[in-house]
């Protein structure tokens, strides 16, 4: 049985937090991990975060989920998981029942879809042991992305290359994005990422050619790229100009995701001085699906009705040079 987190449960959440999995990365290296505190501050104060607690119908498994979303969106993301079991030690991600965890996945499912959610996005180690766990219970997988960090800046500088987005930008944006993401992963993650963090672009002749977001984290920064591939700037001078915007230190690094629909931008960025930290499957599970419903309508009903014109029909029109058509 799922419900939402109460205070009751703050105990359960923090001894499963210490070990839970975390499913979106960007919080996972940006911020410290700390489901309770989420917990907490949803039950407080609302925002796009909520926290479920299950348990087993015999008692033997309890568990909890995290979701979060963004604004205008109909997808959520599964933030955080953790179980235990009889049986099972929950020290270590290698140690997982699966059986708790499918129960688990699929009461969130319900939950989210009642909260009127049509998609839940995962992000799993392509090596991990979630990713088979997460396909059993009905995730597939959209695209893999590539996980790049940076804990310098380079020598070489681009002054002016990169200026800052502007609202009139947007909806040269959108196309940007449009004509880079497929269409499949557009219709669970609907909009390029203009509405958090800092955002600066590049135009060639008077076209957009990137566009750079950049999101500020307490221990690290997350930044993602939009290049044009028939861009005439190089992909590393556009990485350069992005770090020189917000320098990388050992103590605060930042990282790039690249989704592999633009894996020619790792080369750039190893040369930018970026190297691999990992590589994850990007997964979506659907709640919900469009379900054709016939309707029998008599003929007769639809004949009767007459639909009144708008407008009267003209007959004809006189041109200047007085002829009638």
């Amino acid at each position: 049985m799922i419900r939402p987190f109460h205070l009751r449960d703050l105990a359960l959440v923090h001894r499963l937090g210490e070990h839970g999995v975390v499913f979106q990365t960007q919080a996972a290296l940006t911020r410290i991990p700390n489901p309770v505190r989420r917990a907490i501050v949803h039950m407080l104060l609302g925002g796009h975060y909520s926290t479920y607690v299950w348990k087993a119908e015999n008692g033997d498994a309890a568990g909890f989920a995290q979701l979060s979303w963004g604004d205008q969106n109909s997808s959520a993301h599964l933030a955080c998981l953790g179980t235990e079991s009889i049986g099972c030690t929950g020290k270590g991600n290698e140690d997982i029942d699966e059986d708790v965890w499918l129960a688990l996945l699929d009461e969130l499912t319900v939950v989210a879809g009642q909260r009127g959610f049509h998609n839940i996005i995962a992000e799993a180690s392509e090596n991990g042991p979630e990713l088979p766990i997460l396909r059993r219970a009905g995730y597939a997988v959209y695209t893999r992305q590539d996980i790049w960090i940076c804990d310098h800046t380079s020598g070489e500088t681009s002054p002016d290359l990169l200026v800052p987005r502007q609202t009139i930008d947007d909806w040269d944006i959108t196309v940007l994005y449009s004509n880079i993401v497929p269409g499949l992963i557009q219709s669970v993650e609907p909009n390029p990422p203009i509405n958090a963090g800092q955002n600066w672009i590049l135009r060639e002749d008077g076209e957009l050619a990137a566009f750079v977001h950049i999101l500020e984290g307490p221990i690290a920064n997350w930044m993602r790229l939009l290049i044009h591939p028939n861009a005439q700037t190089r992909p590393k001078r556009i990485v350069e100009a992005a770090l020189q915007m917000k320098s990388p230190s050992p103590d605060h690094p930042i990282y790039c995701s690249v989704r592999r629909y633009q894996s020619w931008l790792q080369g750039s960025l190893e040369k930018a001085g970026f190297r691999l930290w990992g590589s994850q499957a990007v997964l979506v599970k659907h709640i919900v699906q469009q379900a054709e419903k016939r309707v029998k309508v008599r003929q007769g009903v639809l004949e009767a009705q007459t639909v009144p014109s708008s407008s009267p029909l003209i007959q004809g029109f006189s041109q200047p040079n007085g002829r009638t058509n």
